[in-house]
């Protein structure tokens, strides 16, 4: 009986020191890593019969900082909640090693359309103009600004 007591202290000890979150929305933006510093929500897609937003993510790490960017498909369910259907993270910004300064996002029927202004912390914050293009399918054309 004694130890069934102490165990039942113990467990509502635990229980009153621990906060108790009922709140998914803020559970979750307490969960979001520092590193993901710049989220923005553009445009609209639609395809085989699923339709969404676009969702792009900067994460910067390091000293420089360098940045990671990741576009997502947001998909809108029967009932609206929004889901991520999919995620393309563009790989060529980890080998850049290059912050992200800003950016301006168009869409269009084909997808979107990324200009970003890339600053290179190893060269005395130098400026860059890189573009992307990324389809529906996934496939994207990433490089300096072609203008």
């Amino acid at each position: 009986m004694i130890v069934r007591t102490l165990l039942a202290a113990c467990i509502l000890t635990a229980a009153a020191a621990a906060p108790l979150r009922a709140d998914l929305v803020t559970d979750g933006i307490a969960a979001l890593p520092p590193s993901i510093q710049d989220v923005r929500t553009v445009g609209a897609w639609e395809k085989d019969g699923h339709k969404g937003t676009y969702r792009i993510v900067i994460d910067r790490s390091g000293a420089g900082p360098t940045a990671r960017l990741f576009v997502q498909w947001l998909e809108r369910g029967a009932d609206g909640a929004m889901t991520v259907s999919r995620n393309v993270d563009i790989k060529e910004m980890v080998d850049l090693k290059r912050n992200i300064g800003d950016f301006v996002v168009e869409t269009d029927a084909d997808g979107l359309s990324v200009f970003l202004e890339l600053v290179d912390p190893a060269a005395g914050d130098a400026k860059e103009s890189y573009e992307l293009f990324i389809g529906d399918d996934e496939n994207y054309r990433f490089g300096p600004a072609s203008n």
